[in-house]
Parts: C-alpha cells; structure tokens; sequence
C-alpha cells in the first residue's frame, strides 16, 4: 500500500485554496478598479476562457480562443498612446502555466504590458507602476516580496514563507520516502541471496 492517495487528497485540498484566494483577490481587485479607473478614458473587463466542459473547449478553440488568456485587462486613453495592461491574478503559490507563459510573450511585442500578482494589493501597484491613471488617489501599500508585481513570470519568484515551509516538508517527506523505497529493495535483495545460498 503506498501513500499516494493522502498526497493526491493533500494536492486537490491545496487547488481548491488557491482557487478561492484567486477568487477572492479578484472580487475585491474589480471592486478597487470600478472605484478608481475613469470610465470616460478607461474600460476594464476580467476574462475569462476556462471552458465548463471538454466540449465546450472545443467550441471555444474553434471560436479562436487562445489558452493563457489573462484575468483581467484595462485599456486607458493616454496623451497620443493608449495603454492596454494585462493582470494575471494568482494565489500566495501560484505561478504562471506554459500557456501563461506563451500568451504574454505574443502579447509584448504587439504593445501590451503583463504583469502577474498574487494579491489584489501588488494588482493595483503593479497597474500604477504600468502607467495607469487613477480618478481618486490611492496610496500603495507595503508589499512582502511574494506578492509582486511581477513583469517576468520566467525568472524565479520568491515564495510565500507558509507556501516555502510546505514545499520544503513535502521535499523532505519524498526523501523519506524513497530512502524507504530503497531500504526495502536492499532488503529484498539480501533476503533472496540469503535464500539463494541457504538452496545450495
């Protein structure tokens, strides 16, 4: 019997948490942006491209949806340009898929700016620091390291340390276990040659 049903239990429990810090991030992020963005000069929309069913991700590739799509993106008329900014919205663990990845690389030279944060608070930092202009002054508040913004999702990212403290316990459990695993082919091993010689 292994334990790989109480890891795969431990996996689903910790998507289901991100899932909701990501809600939760993004509920009050549209609540700071509909108080803060001009909407003479800006329009902002969350996305959202995750199909209910293997059907429906069909239909959606034939419509041209494209994997990777970002959360949430704001268009602001700017003096002779206008800035187009899109937000990744991630948990206090989450990181940037390969789609993610690839999506904001076609992005950039097309004039988008993508950034990544995993909280409302560096959203909002990270949409001031792009260039966009708010109607009502907001101060930025201060940020732990984790949080970002974050402009490059390819570079290594510093971790939350509740999140650094369980990917170290979940590396050391995995030597355990393969010191375990180890251990008991060796006894096997003795334990056939021991019968082999016993035999003759």
């Amino acid at each position: 019997m292994t334990d790989s049903g109480p890891i795969a239990s431990l996996a689903v429990q910790r998507q289901r948490l991100s899932r909701r810090e990501e809600f939760a991030a993004q509920v009050r992020l549209a609540a700071m942006l509909a108080e803060h963005l001009d909407p003479a000069c800006t329009y902002w929309t969350s996305l959202e491209n995750k199909p209910r069913s293997p059907m429906g991700g069909v239909f959606q590739r034939m419509r041209g949806c494209r994997p990777g799509v970002p959360d949430l993106v704001v268009i602001q008329q700017q003096p002779g340009s206008v800035l187009i900014v899109f937000v990744e919205v991630k948990s206090r663990r989450g990181l940037a898929s390969k789609a993610q990845k690839q999506a904001r690389a076609e992005m950039l030279p097309a004039g988008a700016v993508w950034i990544m944060a995993r909280s409302w608070r560096a959203a909002m930092v990270g949409l001031q620091c792009a260039g966009v202009k708010f109607c009502r002054p907001w101060e930025p508040p201060p940020l732990e390291p984790w949080e970002g913004p974050f402009s490059d999702p390819n570079q290594r990212l510093p971790q939350e340390p509740g999140v650094r403290a369980e990917r170290r316990a979940a590396q050391q459990r995995w030597r355990e276990r393969q010191r375990a695993r180890k251990a008991a082919k060796l006894a096997v091993e003795r334990d056939d040659a021991a019968g082999g010689d016993t035999a003759a």
